[in-house]
């Protein structure tokens, strides 16, 4: 079975839900699985908890990935650093592209932490770069020198 690059899909996707993280493969690698989702056909009661809320802003229409979805994998090699953010709390980047859901930065205060911190030089010659996956639950970021390996596959049934 070939592997297809996929990069260009995950990029395009409007919305990601987190499906698995893991250290590997191999030694400094960790690999990202999410689903593309997409908002749902009916329309379901908010159920916040609260009565006045839910008839303030009524039904919503969840954004759900399943059957059908493309699953993606993506692997950051040679990992110098990564961190996993609640999206919730995430302060937008001063040059956040919100177009894509796979983003770079040549310029973040996360890399701007990891060189201050010292532990990132001399871990590799080549220039590091800041790589983000932003999904609808949370923010991976990872300090790494190449773009990611992506691969995708629908979503298996139930």
């Amino acid at each position: 079975m070939s592997t297809i690059d996929a990069t260009a899909l995950l990029a395009a996707e409007r919305w990601l839900r987190f499906h698995d993280l893991r250290a590997g493969p191999g030694f400094g690698s960790v690999t990202l699985w999410v689903d593309a989702a997409e908002p749902a056909q009916t329309e379901t009661p908010l159920g916040s908890g609260s009565d006045r809320i839910d008839r303030i802003i009524g039904p919503v229409h969840a954004i759900e990935s399943g059957p059908g979805s493309l699953r993606y994998r993506v692997v950051f090699r040679d990992c110098v650093a990564w961190t996993w953010r609640d999206e919730s709390y995430a302060l937008p980047e001063e040059s956040e592209d919100h177009s894509t859901m796979l983003r770079c930065y040549r310029s973040s205060r996360f890399l701007d932490y990891c060189r201050a911190s010292g532990f990132a030089e001399g871990m590799t010659d080549r220039p590091l770069e800041h790589f983000a996956v932003v999904t609808l639950d949370a923010i991976l970021d990872v300090l790494c020198p190449e773009p990611p390996e992506v691969t995708a596959r629908p979503v298996p049934q139930g």
